[in-house]
């Protein structure tokens, strides 16, 4: 288990060397005391900084390739990232992208829910290769888990395009791609 400020955070991923966690929703900001306890055990605290947005796409094996899915749920990616699971994604596509730390949606997050829902208002601006895509959707579909509903610019060369989110002021990280092919 982990806690943040003494409230239950929730861990999604252990490693031997890395634990993740989904913090919960109450806002913090700055300095915040992080305890990992386990099988009985806790850890000595530790100082984290902790800040309300912290937007990013998630990525495949670490990246550089984005999170996403063609309509049908199958991977977007190069033919080699995953063969024969993933394919590139079409320009005129509507295809979804995942992020987090996107802050607040129109419908409050519940500590501990299995479930999130609500959008995002305004919708960020998503670019690939450089040209402002049509958003049609973004919001929370899961704990900590944004989608983003996003047709791929038609005048789209094929190839490795980057892909960058902006929203409230800030904007996913830098060197981020989508594979493009017609």
């Amino acid at each position: 288990g982990v806690t943040v400020n003494g409230r239950n955070a929730y861990v999604y991923f252990i490693s031997p060397t890395q634990v993740n966690i989904l913090t919960p929703p109450d806002p913090v900001f700055g300095p915040v005391q992080v305890q990992v306890t386990n099988s009985g055990a806790a850890s000595s605290g530790f100082t984290a900084q902790a800040q309300p947005l912290s937007a990013s796409f998630f990525v495949f094996g670490g990246g550089p390739y984005v999170a996403a899915v063609h309509a049908d749920g199958a991977l977007i990616g190069r033919a080699d990232l995953y063969p024969g699971s993933t394919t590139p994604a079409k320009p005129g596509e509507t295809i979804q992208l995942y992020a987090n730390g996107f802050g607040a949606t129109s419908v409050p997050t519940v500590s501990g829910s299995l479930t999130q829902a609500g959008t995002l208002s305004p919708l960020p601006v998503v670019k690939i290769g450089g040209v402002t895509a049509t958003v049609q959707f973004a919001g929370l579909v899961a704990p900590g888990e944004f989608q983003f509903n996003v047709v791929v610019p038609s005048s789209l060369s094929n190839g490795d395009q980057p892909v960058t989110a902006m929203y409230n002021g800030l904007t996913t990280q830098a060197g981020t791609m989508l594979t493009v092919h017609q």
